[in-house]
């Protein structure tokens, strides 16, 4: 699937509130529609392109299993794009970046989730 179909598709995605309220569980927060959907429809990872969006299990155990302490640095990873880069959605500031975690660093700040993936 390319980028811009998912992106399409994600939209109309059913949410699943069990699955999203024991991930707002885990994180301390709400989170918006688009990382809601996202939560909810990834039963198995999905392969876009030259990145991969992370299977709930993934989602749920991040600060476990990538030692990065997501919660508190107020961040969920949603979307691995190799190389020890994930794209995260920041719930304090609700915006989009990609983050390395081996560096742990944010770069490249965007807005919305598509400014990232194009």
């Amino acid at each position: 699937m390319t980028k811009k179909e998912y992106m399409i598709q994600v939209e109309d995605l059913e949410i699943n509130r069990e699955k999203v309220a024991e991930v707002e569980k885990v994180y301390h927060t709400e989170f918006p529609l688009l990382v809601q959907a996202i939560i909810s429809n990834m039963s198995q990872p999905l392969f876009l392109e030259d990145c991969r969006v992370l299977a709930y299990s993934e989602i749920i155990n991040a600060s476990e299993d990538l030692k990065v302490d997501f919660v508190t640095n107020k961040m969920i990873p949603l979307v691995d794009c190799g190389e020890n880069d994930f794209i995260v959605y920041h719930f304090d500031t609700k915006k989009w970046s990609m983050y390395n975690i081996i560096d742990n660093c944010a770069f490249m700040e965007r807005e919305s989730l598509e400014g990232l993936l194009n």
